[in-house]
């Protein structure tokens, strides 16, 4: 992007962000379905690094303690989407399904994820441990607002929840298990495996060489689950907490701060077979474990 057209688009915020508006949609989202984004220059190649010390925004140790407990209600799901289109991709697949949209009606979910769906690198974007990912409602509202209007599923997302008086889906615990729908019929049981890592193929999908810094700012990522209990899932369904491991990370605080304390707390856990922690957030949580606090 040209330094003039940079300047144009500063004019434009939306709490503090550069927003993406007008005639500018059609070269960020909509543009890139089809542009690879070979073109675009990152200020950041990844949100948080296992090589950089307290990777998260200070790894200073604050008590922000999930606000649920089991069989409180998380939300409910707003939108349930799937892929639309692959598009071209510079990565190393060649092509990213990032860009879905919402389905109609009852959608069948197995051990990968939504059936209509398609993840084209498992290694880093899907498979059994990120067979969905969940966005707050209220964020993807913030981020269709920064974007220009982008609609549900355009960042990814396979499920968009509207959150609780008490909090939303980032704010409960890793590793907490959750019932989405009827628990006793066709509803699902998932567990929470971990928070998103925003990444260069997320910055291309929408256009902006900003956007892994100005999508983790917010510390509210969306969360990764591992289906349990395969099923169907509707708009409309309740998201509830069947039961949590107790340690008090929520996903936003680790996220936010990988406090060594914090990650320590998340290995007991596990240890005391309280917590399941998945291959590609423990790697992180043993990182954080042996750096120094402060």
């Amino acid at each position: 992007m040209s330094e003039a057209s940079e300047r144009g688009r500063a004019q434009y915020r939306f709490d503090g962000v550069p927003v993406t508006s007008g005639r500018a949609l059609t070269g960020t989202v909509q543009g890139a379905l089809t542009d690879d984004g070979s073109g675009i220059e990152l200020t950041t190649p990844l949100a948080r690094r296992l090589d950089r010390p307290h990777a998260g925004a200070d790894g200073r140790h604050r008590d922000e303690p999930s606000p649920f407990h089991e069989g409180d209600l998380v939300g409910a799901v707003a939108a349930v989407c799937a892929v639309s289109r692959l598009r071209p991709d510079a990565g190393e697949a060649g092509v990213s399904a990032i860009h879905k949209a919402p389905l109609d009606g009852p959608v069948t979910v197995n051990r990968l994820g939504i059936v209509l769906d398609q993840q084209a690198d498992r290694a880093h974007h899907g498979g059994l441990h990120k067979a969905l990912y969940a966005l707050d409602a209220v964020e993807q509202r913030h981020w269709a607002a920064v974007l220009g209007g982008a609609r549900p599923g355009a960042l990814g997302e396979n499920l968009v929840i509207e959150p609780a008086t008490a909090g939303g889906i980032d704010d409960v615990e890793l590793g907490a298990v959750l019932s989405i729908g009827e628990p006793h019929g066709d509803g699902l049981r998932v567990r929470v495996t971990g928070v998103r890592n925003p990444c260069p193929t997320f910055a291309r999908g929408v256009g902006r060489g900003d956007w892994v810094d100005v999508f983790s700012a917010r510390n509210r990522v969306g969360v990764y689950l591992e289906v349990l209990k395969e099923g169907t899932v509707r708009v409309g369904d309740r998201v509830r907490v069947a039961c949590s491991p107790g340690h008090r990370v929520t996903c936003a605080r680790w996220f936010a701060h990988h406090d060594p304390r914090d990650a320590q707390a998340l290995l007991n856990s596990e240890a005391f077979g309280n917590c399941v922690l998945a291959p590609f957030t423990k790697k992180y949580v043993q990182a954080a474990a042996h750096e120094q606090v402060g």
